[in-house]
């Protein structure tokens, strides 16, 4: 283990106006280890984030819940939203540009169901194609950050015009991530639908029922408060978040984190790392 103090920068890009209903967050992440060996883990939780995530001079390796092993995560790769935890293992410095799309953004961009990448990491290049190669190569081919985002945010201005166009829908969904309470009428209302409508298209565009979608958001607006805050009292945590009770509270944590709230709160005091940002308030 590195006893030297990691150096972690953060960069927010300013998206580019035609991009914002496209794309919610870019952040360029710098780790710096130093030259010795590390072997630090962080967990990945379940989350309503649909992401690339490009990894420049590195590969991290991950191991979903109930694995043994870790397995080398590709160079880029698409998430889709998450029901399953899984841990990512860093063993050396690395920079990752991490795109973070609007709910339904992926869908959108890539034009396929994303019940075809839920709940798993995928390979950019078998979903995308080969030109994700050539992004790659110009992404490590830079010097600054600048001209790295100038590089991220060209490749998706060239694809606009092969991108569906927002629907009321995407406006509902984008609500619905942070204000994850709001009753599910008032939401396919905004969306201009029948309720029947919008969960049919909810599948199509997130990948599972929208009511699951708000409960994973909302769990995980809990995990980051806790890994950020971990003295926080689960009263507090609790009814902050509009859970109905403790009972509920610690059931969504058993389903999606595969703990119990103490549980986690333990391993949070040990070394790791934060692979999930908090984005909006980078």
């Amino acid at each position: 283990m590195n006893n030297q103090t990691p150096t972690i920068r953060t960069e927010q890009c300013i998206i580019h106006p035609a991009l914002r209903s496209l794309i919610r967050n870019i952040v360029i992440i710098e780790a710096d280890f130093g030259d010795s060996p590390v072997s630090i883990e962080g967990n990945y939780m379940p989350s309503p984030d649909q992401a690339m995530f490009i990894n420049l001079y590195t590969r991290l390796k991950s191991k979903r819940s109930g694995e043994n092993n870790f397995n080398t995560v590709t160079s880029c790769t698409l998430i889709g939203a998450q029901i399953t935890p899984f841990k990512l293992l860093v063993e050396e410095s690395h920079k990752t540009v991490s795109i973070i799309f609007q709910p339904g953004g992926l869908n959108r961009f890539l034009n396929i169901p994303m019940t075809e990448i839920f709940d798993n990491g995928y390979s950019a290049r078998e979903v995308v194609g080969r030109e994700i190669e050539e992004l790659l190569d110009k992404s490590h081919d830079t010097i600054s950050l600048n001209e790295l985002d100038s590089i991220i945010q060209s490749y998706f201005l060239r694809k606009l015009s092969r991108v569906k166009e927002a629907l009321p829908i995407d406006f509902a969904l984008q609500h619905l991530l942070a204000n994850y309470n709001t009753n599910m009428d008032k939401i396919a209302g905004m969306a201009c639908m029948s309720i029947r409508s919008f969960e049919r298209k909810c599948k199509e565009r997130l990948g599972m029922p929208a009511k699951m979608y708000a409960r994973i958001a909302r769990f995980h607006n809990a995990y980051k408060i806790l890994e950020s805050s971990p003295i926080i009292s689960w009263t507090d945590l609790t009814y902050g978040l509009g859970y109905y009770d403790q009972t509920h509270f610690i059931k969504d944590f058993k389903e999606f984190a595969r703990v119990t709230p103490t549980i986690l709160q333990r391993e949070l005091s040990d070394e790791h790392l934060q692979f999930q940002l908090d984005w909006d308030s980078i």
